[in-house]
């Protein structure tokens, strides 16, 4: 029971180190009142960050492909910005955007834990339901998709078909 806590503790502790930081880079000028507020924030969203990851009972899973898509990530956020404006300018000119759902398979030994959290990162992408389970280590994830097409990050972490 004692290394339960020792496990909680920690892990909203680095959730919290993190949020405080990421709060911190979006401040332009940092007095005493916004550290306490980050922090206070910060230790809010950890608890319920840990409070999540226990009622989902999630693992990271395979770290396979995280390299690719950690260099893939900072492209795709830029190409992602731009299909934002362009569907942002279609729709103000009266066309309607053309998302559409796709079923995805990730690749073999990827985690759909982060994988999914980093797919869902991106403008074009956001991950709607990921299977049950996995069949003979297939992992199977409903996406969807800005325009149709899918960014070379989502290239990155699935393979085969996307129907």
């Amino acid at each position: 029971m004692r290394q339960g806590w020792f496990v909680a503790g920690g892990e909203v502790l680095a959730w919290w180190a993190v949020l405080v930081v990421v709060t911190l880079m979006f401040i332009s000028s940092i007095s005493a009142l916004e550290v306490v507020v980050a922090a206070a924030g910060a230790m809010i969203a950890a608890v319920a960050a840990r409070g999540v990851h226990s009622a989902s009972g999630a693992g990271m899973g395979g770290a396979r492909r995280w390299g690719a898509a950690f260099l893939a990530w900072p492209g795709a956020v830029l190409a992602d910005l731009g299909r934002l404006c362009v569907v942002t300018v279609r729709a103000l000119r009266g066309r309607s955007p053309e998302g559409a759902l796709k079923t995805v398979t990730l690749e073999p030994g990827t985690g759909a834990a982060w994988a999914c959290g980093v797919l869902s990162s991106t403008a074009s992408t956001y991950v709607v339901d990921v299977s049950g389970g996995k069949t003979e280590g297939v992992q199977t994830v409903v996406v969807h998709v800005m325009d149709r097409g899918l960014s070379r990050l989502d290239r990155v972490l699935t393979v085969g078909p996307r129907r």
